[in-house]
């Protein structure tokens, strides 16, 4: 399990009377922490981030999804907000997961990610039917790969990381 004392503390937006969770790290301290952690689990993910994750309607006999389905926004320590936890988890013996989160809050731009993951390649481009679609790009790692997906809707700012394991 993890090994880290977060300083994890529950707060309030303001304007707002939804409660969101703080988690004491900064974007790049999660994806380190993620990384750190393999094979993606549900438990190791929901002790980082302090929150419960639920099985989604989407799951079938190849893998089982889970979600934040409550909504909580995290707040991290660098002004990012996770709107969203998706999480895939196979079902046969050899399981792989993939973890995506949704992010808002400030701006991360796009040099920025590519000043920390110098080896990125374009890996997806939108197609034009929603704002929300993604130009995506991938960087490999040590422990497997990371996409990063950046909304139509704001091309510059970081909207999504997503996490898979190396391949066998």
């Amino acid at each position: 399990m993890l090994a880290l004392s977060l300083g994890v503390t529950p707060a309030c937006s303001e304007g707002s009377k939804k409660m969101h969770t703080t988690v004491q790290l900064s974007l790049w301290q999660l994806i380190d922490q993620l990384g750190a952690h393999q094979p993606i689990r549900r438990e190791p993910v929901e002790h980082l981030l302090h929150t419960t994750l639920a099985r989604t309607e989407s799951s079938n006999e190849y893998f089982t999804f889970w979600s934040n389905g409550d909504g909580v926004p995290i707040a991290l320590d660098d002004g990012t907000r996770i709107e969203r936890i998706v999480l895939r988890t196979s079902n046969e013996g050899d399981a792989r997961g993939a973890l995506t989160l949704t992010l808002s809050g400030r701006c991360i731009r796009r040099d920025d990610v590519k000043g920390r993951f110098a080896g990125m390649r374009i890996a997806g481009a939108p197609s034009g039917r929603s704002p929300n679609e993604e130009t995506t790009f991938r960087s490999e790692t040590a422990w497997g790969e990371l996409v990063f997906g950046f909304a139509e809707r704001n091309p510059d700012c970081l909207s999504s990381v997503g996490f898979g394991e190396k391949t066998k």
